[in-house]
């Protein structure tokens, strides 16, 4: 009896040490490409004078920021992967503040 229960806990200590090691190995992995082109276009992010930044989404494979004022107006800008530059896609009053009034960036 004492030897099965040895090897139960051999196989339980094996299972362990085999998932911890997974884990490991995985959140050590390199950054995708994806990751290295936000990190950048972030860098680049202007900043808009009464604005603070309140989410960042990649929409349709577009990065785009959402960003408030103290009032509740939002201001999108997208990301041109191609010029490296933002520009606004959108303004909503009261956006950050009213559901009714929040949509997300334009596409044009």
């Amino acid at each position: 009896m004492k030897t099965i229960l040895n090897l139960v806990i051999l196989n339980l200590i094996q299972i362990i040490l085999t998932f911890t090691l997974i884990v490991l190995l995985t959140s050590c992995a390199p950054p995708s490409s994806s990751d290295q082109l936000w990190m950048y276009s972030l860098e680049s992010l202007p900043h808009v004078e009464g604005y603070s930044r309140a989410g960042v989404f990649t929409i349709n494979g577009k990065i785009y920021v959402q960003k408030c004022d103290t009032g509740g107006n939002q201001i999108w800008m997208r990301y041109n992967e191609e010029t490296h530059t933002w520009r606004q896609s959108r303004y909503n009053s009261l956006g950050c503040t009213e559901s009714n009034h929040a949509t997300g960036p334009s596409e044009s």
